[in-house]
């Protein structure tokens, strides 16, 4: 008879001699009774590994608040927090080593670190948008072949002239030196991607033609490792039965567990979170893949990338798993695996130096090759040598996905202990030097730069666009409440057969369950089946779009695309958009908008987007401020608008009354101008009580003859048209402005302001109590968007001009009236 308590068992039994025994078995492995109970509880596996799981993440997080300033990944602070804790440094106190790393944990610590690589892959697949990734990379594919290819080589054939590992069997030898080549010459693109999205580069165009040779790359390794696979094992029955499997597995996740996913994506509403039975389904299902695949001799690993592969990327599925869970597999059981990694390491074994420098010469000369290759194949593109040079730095970075290759190959016998340490110390070095190279040589700047003019002919404005050809604006929208005020702004606009309007509506989507950013123009032929599962709501405000440009009073084309991408990135490709379709109008929501349905980590963000997107535009800009969406409440294509523009002068005043002027040209709409002309005007970083500079009194008449023969013009319009007028208001300074404003109350539908002024006397103390957006709004902006001014009721169009003055020249090109 035998029982159980207290994780020990007890035996109760007569001997051949009848005599009664009891044997009392200790077999607790997992926690123990306590210090109080003279236990020690470093001798069992759980107290061990939460003490494990303790320092490893103290360790890194520590090395990673050193490191930062020299832009030092988390993974390699994490790789180096497991060696720390290794044989290498640590474990050579051997009472530590025998505390901290019992040989009952060991199994454990496998297991966990197992799973942990299985998850990781099962999310870095999840977030990978393969279809997408793979159109994209269709124009760069020479970057994602012939470095890697060129790498390969030189690392093949060096190994095969200097490797020359002892205590190895020939084949064993021959297969370590193909894996390794294949291994070192690819481009990972979890790790690309981790590392673009820390140095906040994912976003710039450097940053996606890495991340599309990333993606060829990996489409080569998994062949490879297919391939390999097959062709290993011992005759053709048996490789003919493997890739029999192998399809018969792709199609069970092609036709059985996509479709099911599809269906749960597409059973969830819109709006509301999945359930928590499909996620925990979701999550099991790594596990029963990896179960499937290793039973079937296909690898533990394979089951979880095709999972990966098969559920559609984004919301709400995707995003909802990613959001729920990926904090607790990098944090909790991604470190099991960097333990397991600091623990296979030991630098302190590394005896044969020869064949130490040896290898990393072999492993130097082949990152050299691919960073040569990157150079010549990105002159080929157009790309200069110094941007080749970092692409050349960013494929070179290496992480997570070749150390588990490595300890694969460690566990089929092709690498021994010390060559195990070397690679794995090539890995850190490799990628701490990359890495801060890439951020040193590549300091992200916009096409444009901030001091550019209008002289440059890649800037365009409202001003400088001819009203008798297509005049072009790009807005974006976050969700459907701006919709309706931009489609009436749009229409304001005056669409005219001689003048038509080319809208480029953009969605906006902060990245979340995804690896890359994309700017994706909508083909709703090929692309409505996607968008409807992962951005259910970009088909709606399409759709509204569509439907605005059909029931518009004058010729209006709609070009729609969808932004996924960062928050603090996602200027980048939309102000790249704007430069190369020639866009001289673009309109953005303000972020307080109370139309738009925002949580307070939503709004902080939004409001840092459009603070780059004021700093980058290389365009005209418009801020709209539509809190209570009145704009558009009576949308139709004879809808009357009521304009408003307060003017005290300036570039962006500039723009705001141009935009007028084409407004007024709208049988429908009236348009009013209040020009604020400032009897005491000192110029912005002029010195108190002291006298104007020769350049400032010549750059205050540029500015006002500018300012007066766009006056000039407004006021022409009132001979041909009786929808204009337009009221000159002498003021003193700034704060009478601001009283006067309050007296201007009326029944308008769209007030209109430029952002800057240069007059010092606006800026006093005595304004204080306006300023809460000045920064994004300026001084008036904010004021004529408060409750101060017509309760707040009324939208207001802040404009910002992208260069410094616009000449004479161009300005005239815009007197040319289209009537």
């Amino acid at each position: 008879m035998a029982t159980g308590r207290d994780n020990g068992t007890i035996s109760i039994s007569f001997d051949s001699a009848q005599l009664f025994r009891v044997c009392v078995k200790n077999d607790r492995n997992v926690g123990s009774l306590g210090v109080f109970y003279g236990d020690n509880p470093f001798h069992f596996v759980l107290p061990a590994t939460l003490a494990q799981i303790f320092l490893v993440v103290v360790t890194s997080r520590t090395l990673y608040f050193l490191l930062r300033p020299i832009k030092t990944p988390k993974f390699i602070c994490n790789v180096i927090g497991g060696i720390l804790l290794g044989p290498s440094f640590l474990g050579q106190n051997k009472r530590y080593w025998e505390a901290l790393f019992p040989p009952r944990q060991a199994e454990f610590l496998t297991m966990m670190s197992v799973t942990g690589c299985a998850y990781f892959l099962f999310f870095v697949l999840l977030k990978m948008d393969v279809l997408m990734t793979i159109k994209a990379a269709k124009s760069t594919w020479r970057l994602g072949v012939i470095p890697f290819l060129a790498s390969f080589v030189v690392i093949s054939g060096l190994l095969n002239m200097f490797y020359h590992p002892r205590d190895s069997p020939p084949i064993n030898v021959k297969m370590a030196r193909t894996a390794l080549s294949a291994v070192m010459s690819f481009t990972p693109f979890p790790v690309i991607s981790d590392v673009l999205m820390e140095l906040n580069l994912i976003a710039t165009e450097l940053g996606q033609i890495a991340l599309s040779s990333a993606m060829i790359n990996d489409n080569i390794h998994w062949v490879f490792i297919a391939t390999s696979r097959i062709l290993s094992l011992a005759d053709m029955r048996s490789s003919l039965i493997c890739l029999a499997i192998l399809i018969l597995f792709l199609l069970f996740c092609i036709f059985v567990l996509r479709p099911t996913m599809k269906l749960i994506a597409r059973r969830t509403p819109v709006g509301k979170p999945v359930k928590e039975i499909y996620i925990v389904m979701i999550l099991l299902g790594v596990l029963v893949m990896g179960t499937v695949s290793d039973s079937l001799g296909l690898t533990f690993l394979l089951g979880p990338l095709l999972y990966g592969l098969v559920i559609p990327s984004g919301p709400p599925l995707g995003a909802t798993v990613v959001e729920k869970c990926e904090a607790i597999i990098s944090e909790f059981l991604l470190p099991f695996f960097f333990i397991a990694i600091g623990m296979a390491t030991d630098l302190s074994a590394l005896k044969n130096w020869g064949a130490f420098i040896t290898l990393q010469c072999i492993l130097f000369a082949g990152d050299l090759a691919k960073l040569v290759a990157c150079v010549l194949v990105s002159m080929t593109y157009n790309i200069k040598p110094k941007h080749g040079v970092v692409l050349g730095f960013m494929m070179s970075i290496r992480g997570i996905t070749e150390l588990i290759a490595f300890s694969n190959m460690r566990r089929l016998k092709l690498l021994d202990k010390e060559t195990f340490s070397q690679l794995v110390l090539c890995v850190v070095v490799t990628s701490a030097i990359a890495t801060p190279l890439v951020t040193l040589l590549y300091r992200h700047r916009p096409r444009l730069l901030h001091g550019s003019t209008i002289y440059d002919e890649r800037i365009r404005t409202i001003q400088s666009t001819p009203r008798n050809s297509e005049f072009r604006i790009l807005v974006c929208v976050h969700n459907e409440g701006s919709v309706r005020g931009i489609t009436a702004l749009l229409e304001a606009c005056n669409p005219l057969p001689e003048s038509p309007l080319c809208v480029y509506a953009i969605h906006l989507i902060e990245l979340l369950g995804k690896s890359a950013p994309i700017l994706l123009p909508i083909n709703y032929k090929e692309n409505k089946k996607s968008l409807s599962v992962n951005y259910p709501n970009t088909n709606h405000i399409m759709r509204a779009f569509e439907n605005y440009s059909k029931n518009s009073s004058g010729p209006v084309t709609v070009l729609p695309y969808v932004n996924v991408a960062p928050y603090k990135s996602m200027h980048d490709a939309i102000c790249n958009l704007t430069q190369d379709k020639m866009v001289p109008f673009f309109i953005i929501p303000f972020h307080e908008n109370d139309n738009i349905d925002n949580s307070g980590h939503v709004a902080s963000s939004i409001r840092k987007l459009n603070n780059n997107f004021q700093a980058r535009a290389p365009c005209t800009l418009g801020i709209l401020v539509d809190r209570y969406s009145r704009l558009g409440s009576k949308h139709n294509a004879m809808q009357f608008f009521h304009v408003g523009i307060f003017f005290m002068g300036g570039p962006d005043d500039r723009e705001a009354l141009a935009l007028g002027i084409r407004m007024s040209e709208r049988e429908n709409t009236r348009v009013s101008l209040f020009r604020f002309i400032v009897m005491n005007k000192k110029l912005v970083g002029s010195k108190n009580d002291q006298p104007m500079t020769r350049e400032e009194q010549k750059e205050e008449e540029y500015e006002s003859v500018l300012d007066e023969s766009l006056i000039d013009e407004f006021k022409g319009r009132k001979l041909a048209r009786e929808n204009v007028s337009w009221y000159e208001i002498m003021v003193d300074d700034g704060v009478e402005i601001l009283d006067v404003i309050r007296g201007l109350e009326g029944n308008y539908d769209l007030v209109m302001v430029g952002r800057t002024h240069q007059i010092e006397s606006m800026i006093d103390e005595e304004m204080a109590n306006f300023i809460e957006n000045t920064q994004i709004l300026g001084i008036f902006g904010d004021m004529l968007s408060s409750t101060e001014f017509c309760i707040g009721m009324v939208p207001v169009l802040v404009t910002q001009c992208a260069g410094k003055r616009v000449s004479m020249l161009d300005r005239v090109g815009s007197v040319n009236d289209s009537s």
